[in-house]
């Protein structure tokens, strides 16, 4: 009877916890936290505790595909992440379980511990890069524009610099419209371009003033002159890579349209100064495979690359794969060596990282 009732027993505990793990396909995965807020329905909270559920799972897969994504991810290839991963959530989950579910205000609060296959979203991703054309550098433009006394938010000046560079292996973004102070002082929009995943900031300051008419010369056109000077900077040291200057003016009948084709000309002409010198500004950072080891968990990965984020010297750096807690880096560095390299790391952060190995190209860490 006792073995009976033992068995009665251990069925029921199986059947429960059944109920509490949902099972997905198979994969090499790794555990994941995630949270979610959802709308407490009172008349129908078993759908709400499934939308609970469901959009904690999209919050893991979106944690993972996060780290994959690197600064030179073009709006295209988002996109296709969108696409294949992160609106398929449950394709890329193994296996999950509810640790938390509670009302929360006029919300359901939902907290799981889900096995996400890192392997299958890295792969996705890693595949639309290898696809795209040509690896882009992200660039933050942004400008101050005035004509006459007057600020232009018409951004004349950032769709000239566009046109441009447009055709170039960057990744533009549109930044801020700049006041005096960051025309000054760039450092603070420096520091936020590199805050947002850019390699470099084009700084484009642009003025348009009226010609004055010749003496006795009657004409129904309006003439304007523009003044630009665009500059780029690397965000990682705050260095003028690529400086352009130029004037141009500009001819129509109605005065805003004088000042625009003014501002557009001497931004076009000026941007076109500023592509070899970012060009090889791009190219002459030395390129590292850094592999570190016993990452073991998404948030330790993530606080590597926080760790590679703030070192001034790593211009860029991209995830190249992660498996078995082990995480391979191709870093972009102004180092000459491997071994400075590796110092500056354990120089700063040596309660987290052991030397395992290192060559002319590669370093080897693990993670304590």
């Amino acid at each position: 009877m006792k073995k009976i009732l033992c068995l009665l027993s251990s069925t029921l505990l199986l059947a429960s916890a059944c109920t509490s793990i949902r099972i997905g396909p198979k994969g090499e995965g790794e555990y994941v936290v995630a949270e979610s807020l959802v709308p407490y329905n009172e008349n129908d909270i078993r759908q709400t505790k499934k939308d609970g559920e469901l959009a904690a799972q999209k919050a893991a897969v979106e944690k993972v595909a996060g780290v994959f994504i690197s600064s030179a991810t073009t709006v295209e290839q988002a996109q296709l992440v969108e696409e294949k991963i992160t609106s398929k959530t449950a394709g890329f989950i193994r296996k999950s379980h509810v640790q938390k579910a509670y009302r929360k205000g006029d919300d359901w609060y939902t907290k799981i511990k889900a096995m996400v296959l890192v392997k299958d979203i890295g792969d996705i991703i890693k595949q639309s890069e290898s696809n795209a054309f040509a690896k882009k550098t992200t660039l933050l433009v942004t400008s101050r524009e005035t004509v006459g006394e007057n600020v232009s938010l018409s951004q004349d000046c950032k769709q000239a610099v566009y046109r441009v560079l447009k055709n170039q292996p960057y990744n533009l973004v549109n930044g801020d419209n700049l006041s005096q102070n960051n025309i000054e002082n760039p450092n603070s929009t420096i520091d936020k371009a590199r805050s947002e995943g850019a390699r470099f900031v084009i700084i484009a300051d642009v003025e348009a003033n009226p010609l004055a008419a010749l003496p006795g010369a009657a004409s129904p056109f309006k003439s304007y002159r523009a003044r630009a000077k665009v500059n780029t900077y690397a965000t990682n040291n705050y260095a003028v890579v690529a400086e352009g200057s130029q004037q141009q003016s500009g001819l129509d009948p109605l005065d805003n349209i004088a000042a625009q084709k003014a501002i557009s000309a001497a931004c076009e002409a000026a941007a076109k100064q500023l592509v070899d010198p970012i060009n090889d500004a791009i190219n002459s950072a030395k390129i590292y495979n850094v592999t570190i080891k016993n990452i073991k968990t998404i948030e330790r990965l993530k606080q590597v690359q926080d760790i590679l984020r703030t070192l001034r010297e790593i211009e860029d750096f991209n995830l190249v794969r992660y498996a078995n807690s082990s995480a391979q880096f191709e870093v972009s560095a102004n180092i000459a060596t491997p071994e400075e390299l590796t110092a500056k790391i354990v120089r700063k952060y040596n309660i987290y990282f052991t030397v395992l190995n290192m060559t002319p190209s590669s370093v080897v860490l693990s993670f304590n």
